[in-house]
């Protein structure tokens, strides 16, 4: 085995350029994939931090019926039910609360409507909730002024993005905002404390009212799409679960068009989602390998040609055709592995530029590595081994007097 290295070391390196050629298909291949799972476990480590930093202990109900155990069967479901607004209601907020070991509830309602101010036009986000909201979860901040109680009317907080579109580096606490045709006073501004993440975009641009101006805004109609929950730390949040399950079930008469998703369920769900999206695109991105295996099949012929009368010496003076079998194998193998090296640091590097230049951090874990070496030998053994057996099939004698 290692006469056949060193005589694969030696054919690479006596050909150069050829061997950096070859092996440029492989670096290719395997850059992208390890490139692209990477990214798709950074997103996944920004997943878990992002749910981690809701807080603790919260539970969520949503429409729509989700089976966590099986995230797949979801494609069998009506998609409409998840952004439908008419199917958790006022009943199901008070079954919540008077559920034993629940502290908080804050209803989300989406509203439909532009802000307006001073001339000024900005579509955020926009929904009811109530003064539990920023006790539910954690990464809800009062920046600035206060949060309102569920008494008050016609008042709400906006975020940073909505501020600066429409007073720019102004105050806008006390300002009045008009929201659909309703006028409202700006008693505070949000601050969603979601770090860097790639995903901190998705609670920002945001406006919250009291769930009584949402209902108002929505023509007297409640349109919960979400309902926040905190549940006592005593109690355990699974328990949690199969208890307002249970009530909810009896709510809408044994129908479940709904769901109680703990932070478990929903990193395992987005986990899941990620996961699949990853693997269809990095098999697509394997196709490179495929082409750069061609090219190394290709080369190893070309090789075992140009080395017939070697190959008929060999035998001559004792040689086996699994020696010779070895030789090229060994090699091809090597021309991969060492392709799949340089795409690790190419990746590497990759991964610094894309860590410096986003809030995406590249993540390649010992396990990409290992299965980026094991993929590149595994692609050598595939497309090495035919030249191989080619090279040991050669007849001595003809070898010998090959020109």
């Amino acid at each position: 085995m290692l006469d056949a290295i060193k005589s694969a070391m030696k054919s690479i390196w006596n050909n150069k350029i050829r061997s950096v050629l070859t092996v440029l298909g492989i670096v290719i291949g395997v850059t992208s994939v390890v490139t692209l799972v990477s990214l798709g476990q950074g997103l996944k480590n920004e997943v878990a931090n992002l749910i981690q930093g809701l807080g603790s202990n919260v539970v969520f109900v949503v429409g729509g019926k989700i089976d966590t155990e099986n995230p797949q069967a979801m494609q069998s479901v009506n998609p409409a039910n998840f952004i439908s607004g008419d199917i958790l209601t006022q009943e199901d907020l008070d079954t919540i609360r008077n559920t034993d070991g629940i502290t908080k509830v804050a209803p989300m309602s989406l509203v439909a409507g532009s802000v307006k101010y001073d001339g000024k036009l900005l579509t955020p986000i926009v929904f009811g909730t109530n003064s539990e909201f920023s006790q539910v979860l954690d990464m809800l901040k009062v920046s600035k002024g206060r949060m309102f109680n569920d008494t008050e009317d016609s008042v709400a907080l906006v975020d940073k993005v909505v501020q600066k579109g429409l007073v720019g580096d102004g105050e806008i606490v006390g300002k009045k905002i008009m929201i659909a045709d309703q006028e409202i006073t700006v008693i505070g501004t949000l601050d969603f404390d979601s770090g860097e993440s790639v995903f901190g975009n998705q609670f920002s641009n945001m406006v919250i009212v009291p769930q009584s101006v949402s209902k108002t805004l929505n023509k007297g109609q409640e349109k919960i799409l979400r309902i926040a929950i905190k549940v006592d730390d005593n109690k355990s949040v699974e328990a949690a679960k199969i208890d307002l399950h249970e009530k909810l079930l009896k709510n809408h008469k044994g129908e479940e068009d709904f769901t109680v998703l703990t932070q478990d369920d929903i990193l395992s769900l987005l986990d899941t989602l990620l996961g699949l999206v990853t693997t269809m695109v990095s098999a697509i991105a394997a196709i490179s390998l495929v082409v750069g295996g061609i090219g190394i099949m290709n080369i190893m012929l070309v090789t075992v040609t140009e080395r017939t009368k070697e190959i008929g010496l060999r035998k001559a003076v004792g040689a086996t055709k699994f020696n010779i079998a070895m030789q090229f194998l060994v090699e091809a193998i090597l021309i991969t592995m060492f392709g799949g090296l340089i795409a690790i640091i190419i990746s590497f590097i990759f991964g610094l530029i894309v860590a410096a230049q986003t809030s995406i951090a590249p993540d390649i874990t010992p396990g990409i590595i290992i299965i980026a070496l094991s993929v590149s030998a595994i692609v050598g053994v595939i497309f090495g081994l035919w030249p191989a057996l080619r090279a040991a099939k050669k007849d001595p004698i003809e070898a010998l007097h090959y020109e």
